[in-house]
């Protein structure tokens, strides 16, 4: 009977060990979200929380694609709501140094690396003023497809305002090269993590501190290595807003769908 009993106080203490570890992975995978369903006492202010849209292409094929007359909605729904729209790099800083702030505000960014950028989303963004983050992987630059940005044009739009910053070298979902935990798995991540940086800083002779993980996916390992790296934040598609009182490093997008209302845009933005 004792013995019954040992064996059933190791097995619920191992349980309990596995829960706690499975919960904090989870916790930092999902930048806090455990903690954002429990923590009924933290204020959930909008002044608090700070979205950050996610556009892909415009006037393109699929399902992230948005005509520009949709995306011009959008700008105008954000500028008649009274939302100011911040740079990116603001909003990190204030991640560092948590305070409120005094009106609502949000993050507009895109992924990839269109020629659309240059054409339409670039006189969009100048005519409205609204700073905007474009995290480019670098072989849609290189592939000199009408359809893509050039480096030429790149660098214009990084001179123009618009926020240049990584999403990889060729686009890759990281988490199926991570799972294989190999020596060549692991030089693939470097290339698409660390060498994407110094690629884009080479580039645009400046330096790079934000990443995208591409399809938004990644792992603890991922994350380990986006931050050896040297970049000060990465960017997912987790669902949410961001809590500007926790200081973290992998922090959430609003995917926008082609499909999306404008009655949701708004639900997403307010």
């Amino acid at each position: 009977m004792k013995n019954i009993l040992i064996l059933i106080i190791s097995l619920l203490t191992s349980l309990t060990i596995a829960i706690a570890l499975y919960l904090n992975e989870f916790t930092v995978l999902s930048q806090g979200r455990m903690a954002w369903l429990h923590k009924d006492r933290e204020v959930s202010s909008r002044l608090l929380s700070i979205p950050i849209l996610l556009y892909h292409n415009i006037d393109g094929k699929g399902p992230f694609s948005i005509d520009v007359g949709s995306l011009r909605e959008h700008f105008q729904l954000i500028k008649d709501r009274g939302i100011r729209v911040i740079p990116l790099r603001e909003l990190v800083q204030r991640l560092e140094r948590p305070a409120p702030y005094e009106d609502a505000v949000i993050v507009i960014t895109f992924d990839d690396g269109y020629g659309s950028m240059y054409t339409k989303l670039l006189p969009l963004a100048r005519e409205f003023g609204y700073p905007v983050t474009l995290f480019v992987y670098c072989d849609i630059i290189s592939m000199k497809s009408s359809r893509n940005l050039t480096w030429d044009r790149l660098r214009r739009m990084n001179r123009q305002g618009i926020d240049i910053q990584a999403h990889s070298i060729s686009h890759p979902d990281l988490t199926e090269i991570s799972k294989k935990d190999d020596p060549a798995s692991r030089k693939r991540l470097y290339e698409e993590i660390y060498l994407c940086k110094k690629m884009l800083e080479l580039y645009l002779d400046r330096k790079i501190d934000f990443y995208a993980f591409p399809f938004g996916r990644y792992d603890l390992s991922i994350v380990d290595m986006t931050m050896n790296a040297g970049y000060r934040r990465a960017f997912s598609t987790d669902y949410g807003s961001n809590i500007i009182t926790r200081d973290n490093f992998c922090l959430r997008r609003h995917h926008i769908k082609s499909n999306y209302s404008l009655h949701y845009i708004e639900h997403l933005i307010r």
